[in-house]
């Protein structure tokens, strides 16, 4: 078993960078084509220009142009995700690109700030009431990908009845969005997550992997709308033992489950939660794993405090995870119980509270805001008193 776990990582391991470079050179092909049916002119009128080349051809400028137009897709992505998810009967929840959101709070738009590891944007949805275990899903998923496709279409053909100049301009945004939406539509894992084809085909194939992706929507809702996982009916988030947590989407339906007991401050069964996922952790995105890590390493930390795990827990790629989730609530709550609790650096971990605090005050997720909240709160008390065991 350990040999086909290590296989399956190794390919995983030279699956991204082999798509990568078949993108690439898919790109580089289109290029080619487009050149030599939209460009003719301009090579032929420019190439011996010497100051016309450097100026217009100049490696960076191409780059910073084909970046803009990957930058503006990413916009056009989501917007898709937002169209096709109104048209499936969603409900507009948030929209974010890198970490700047836009969010709907008591019938009003808001800005925040937050950010996920890994991702660029996002837009989320509250999806409609389940029929018979059945939900629109297909379109909401592809809704990105089709509009980068759509609109990349169209500049081309635009690009075609303006000069050379302008044609150059036009056609790398276009590839922009040519490589977003490949990069979307293949479906894979990009710095650890699985796109948005990765988790339309896990939803075909499995049952449970579409209800833990509506139960994502759906508490994502809840929790921007204020809502707390402790007020909510437990039946929503218990375990299920049939069913395949290996896939990523139903990975995920620990987390949520870990945080209902958190909000209860029943650590007890939060840790007995990540226990039961530490077997499936091999298998899933390292998103998954390493938000795992994370919340283990809390559960040590308010508990035995053991040095030898605390270390390998929190190593360079946690570290490097956690520093890179800074508009995480949550991670601000590690950390402070890592200052406070292991190190015993009282200064420093008051400090992360502070953080914890400014950071919850505009946080798009106002329900899981409230829970850090009172969690910061606990951990403070603790170090009032000398850390008591719990």
């Amino acid at each position: 078993m350990d040999n086909v776990v290590k296989n399956n990582k190794r390919k995983g391991k030279y699956l991204g960078p082999i798509l990568f470079i078949l993108i690439c050179a898919g790109l580089g092909l289109i290029l080619g084509f487009l050149s030599n049916n939209y460009l003719k002119d301009f090579f032929q009128k420019y190439i011996n220009n010497e100051k016309a080349y450097i100026e217009l051809f100049n490696i960076y400028i191409l780059l910073l142009i084909f970046i803009l137009g990957y930058l503006i897709h990413i916009i056009i992505h989501e917007a898709g995700h937002l169209v096709f998810g109104l048209l499936s009967g969603y409900k507009f929840v948030s929209f974010r690109v890198a970490s700047f959101t836009i969010i709907k709070f008591q019938g009003k738009f808001k800005f925040k700030r937050f950010s996920i590891a890994g991702t660029a944007g996002q837009c989320l949805m509250m999806p409609p009431n389940m029929i018979n275990g059945k939900y629109p899903f297909t379109l909401y998923n592809l809704g990105g990908v089709i509009f980068n496709l759509i609109i990349s279409i169209l500049v081309i053909l635009i690009a075609k009845q303006y000069s050379s100049y302008l044609s150059v301009f036009f056609i790398l945004i276009s590839l922009g969005g040519i490589l977003c939406a490949l990069t979307n539509g293949i479906p894979m894992k990009i710095n650890g997550v699985g796109n948005d084809a990765y988790n339309l085909l896990s939803m075909i194939k499995d049952k449970n992997a579409r209800e833990s992706f509506h139960l994502q929507l759906e508490i994502n809702g809840l929790l921007t709308e204020g809502k707390r996982l402790k007020d909510m009916p437990y039946e929503k988030f218990k375990l299920k033992e049939d069913v395949n947590y290996k896939n990523s989407l139903n990975f995920s339906k620990f987390f949520i489950t870990y945080n209902y007991f958190l909000d209860n401050m029943d650590f007890k069964r939060a840790r007995q939660v990540l226990k039961f996922a530490e077997s499936f952790t091999q298998y899933t995105i390292s998103l998954n794993r390493l938000e795992w890590e994370s919340e283990m390493l809390f559960m040590e930390l308010i508990g035995d405090c053991n040095e030898e795990i605390i270390e390998k827990l929190y190593n360079k790629s946690l570290q490097k995870y956690i520093k890179a989730s800074k508009f995480m609530v949550s991670k601000k709550r590690i950390m402070m119980a890592y200052e406070g609790l292991y190190k015993k650096d009282k200064e420093k971990s008051l400090k992360y509270l502070n953080e914890l605090k400014d950071l919850a005050e505009n946080y798009p997720l106002k329900g899981e805001a409230e829970m850090e909240l009172m969690l910061g709160d606990f951990l403070k008390a603790k170090l009032d008193n000398n850390n008591p065991p719990i």
